[in-house]
């Protein structure tokens, strides 16, 4: 493959908004991710030397991987290995669109990050393939830590499960409400945060009725859950 891509969550270190620093995991080594790759410890020595900061400095900090100025918040000022994290300083610049990504770390919104990349060695072992080396490209903040284009929910999850998803998609809904009246967006920030609005409700409207479904045994649900329920049928002034 010529470019590929992996996702971490929670994957913030740091903000300061005092400097515009932001220190973020871009990447692992030695986990075994969903696609069943593990990146070796070593996959990354090369080309941070030849591509990094202290090298040709040619890896950027994107948002989305869009390979464009828009988009780009600015290249890394370091680059390292901690322990097994992939870990990224940026200086954001002082710009209407770094305004709004320093606004989107420190306020929770960004909280995944994700690499570009390209394969270069690679070795199958029992249970996974391990990336022995790699071209790093880019490291993107994704914004809103979750896939918006896979909201399938699994038949399988149990009602546990289904509640602790409902209750964090409460937390992200009160998370964007609250943006939505502190106004220190642009209009254009205001416009994704509405969409991301309208999709968190889309959700918890499916996980709605998927919980509300008749079932063989009568489960009380918890006092929580019941309230992040009631939650999906507020109407909020976007």
């Amino acid at each position: 493959m010529f470019y590929q891509v992996k996702n971490i969550s929670d994957s913030v270190k740091d903000v300061d908004s005092v400097s515009r620093r932001v220190k973020v995991v871009i990447s692992q080594t030695g986990s075994k991710d969903f696609e069943n790759d593990v990146i070796d410890s070593g996959a990354y020595t090369k080309t941070l030397s030849e591509r990094g900061p202290k090298g040709a400095n040619l890896i950027w900090h994107l948002t989305d991987h869009n390979p464009s100025l828009k988009s780009a918040i600015g290249k890394f000022t370091e680059l390292n290995l901690e322990g097994n994290d992939l870990v990224g300083i940026t200086d954001i610049p002082n710009t209407t669109w770094g305004n709004d990504v320093l606004e989107f770390y420190k306020s929770g919104h960004i909280n995944r990050h994700s690499i570009g990349y390209r394969t270069v060695k690679q070795e199958a072992a029992k249970d996974y393939n391990l990336i022995k080396e790699l071209v790093l490209f880019e490291g993107s903040a994704v914004l809103w830590g979750a896939n918006p284009n896979t909201p399938t929910i699994e038949v399988g999850k149990s009602l546990e499960e289904k509640q602790n998803e409902l209750n964090k998609l409460n937390n992200e809904l009160s998370l964007l409400s609250k943006s939505i009246r502190d106004g220190r967006f642009t209009d254009e920030s205001f416009e994704l945060i509405e969409i991301r609005f309208k999709q968190v409700q889309e959700r918890i409207s499916q996980l709605f009725n998927i919980l509300t479904q008749p079932v063989e045994k009568t489960v009380e649900p918890s006092e929580e859950l019941k309230q992040a329920i009631l939650l999906q049928t507020l109407k909020f002034k976007l």
